[in-house]
């Protein structure tokens, strides 16, 4: 007699952890512009789950993410606002449990374009028969070039099927921030005729280098509806994350007259996309789109864009 899959978590549980994302929405205060002060393209959490992603002892995955200005957003510009991302994921099997990790991301997220290491991570794997448990410890090796506690993010990952074609995967985190940019903008002289404000110098060109500081939580669910023997599935996926941060930001030019504030805000994504799985590769489209942001009321935040995406992984 074929047995059915055993949920050893609680249902009640694994649904408050996604409602708990949901109700973020009303407890914290809202904003027209929201989301994390420094614009970046995250490797974890939005297609995270707890199942090893590949066979073999390695795998690689290409992700080519677009943010469309005007759609479903303002199209407000802010720090590493670039519309096109890009980066390379490398996973390598350490023993039956253990991967390393390695993320380079090819964003060009100020100046210069050239492929840089963000992280580099451990997950550790467990399945007590049809449910999946992982721990993933990652650390961001470079820090910005500055001492100190570096930049760090830890998470608990659990998934386990519902029914035979139907599968739920969720994933709570929590990250140390320690994230910089530096910015080339436009100075706008002052008018070399106070009378005639229309002739002006040519715009002058400085570096802005930001800073941030603190600490974000996160929390995500997702379901799949598997529809091959492959495991091929489409899914839909709820993501959370906000944090608390100490801004500092100056042009180096004048690196003594700094600007420091702070900044507590959010973002709620809503996912869906596909899933081709196959032997030696997984490929699929995704497109996720911020369904609420907070961020303070008060100074120009960026807010988050609508993500067009493709990944692809050879395993």
């Amino acid at each position: 007699m074929k047995r059915s899959p055993r949920r050893l978590f609680p249902a009640g549980i694994s649904a408050m952890m996604l409602l708990t994302v949901v109700l973020a929405t009303t407890v914290l205060p809202t904003a027209v512009n929201a989301q994390r002060p420094i614009r970046v393209f995250d490797p974890f959490y939005q297609d995270e789950i707890a199942r090893r992603g590949f066979h073999d002892r390695y795998a690689f995955t290409g992700e080519l993410i677009y943010r469309p200005t005007g759609l479903l957003n303002d199209g407000t510009t802010g720090p590493a606002g670039d519309a096109l991302g890009l980066n390379l994921r490398v996973h390598y099997q350490l023993s039956d449990f253990l991967d390393a990790g390695m993320y380079l991301d090819a964003t060009n997220s100020g100046i210069g374009g050239a492929p840089s290491l963000r992280w580099l991570s451990l997950k550790y794997y467990r399945a007590d028969e049809f449910t999946d448990y992982a721990i993933r410890f990652a650390v961001d090796p470079i820090a910005q070039g500055i001492s100190g506690f570096p930049q760090m993010d830890l998470a608990f990952l659990y998934g386990s099927p519902s029914t035979p074609t139907v599968r739920t995967d969720y994933a709570m985190g929590i990250r140390r921030v320690q994230i910089g940019v530096q910015e080339l903008m436009n100075v706008t002289p002052e008018p070399i005729d106070p009378d005639d404000p229309i002739v002006t110098p040519a715009p002058d060109r400085t570096v802005v280098r930001t800073q941030a500081f603190g600490w974000e939580v996160h929390m995500s669910g997702r379901y799949s509806v598997v529809f091959d023997p492959a495991g091929s599935s489409l899914y839909v996926s709820l993501l959370g994350e906000g944090g608390t941060y100490d801004m500092v930001e100056w042009d180096v030019a004048t690196p003594e007259l700094r600007e420091t504030s702070e900044f507590t805000g959010g973002v709620i994504w809503a996912s869906t996309g596909l899933q081709f799985d196959r032997p030696s590769y997984r490929f699929g489209p995704y497109l996720s789109v911020p369904v609420s942001q907070w961020a303070p009321r008060s100074g120009e935040w960026p807010s988050r864009r609508t993500r067009v995406g493709f990944r692809l992984t050879f395993r």
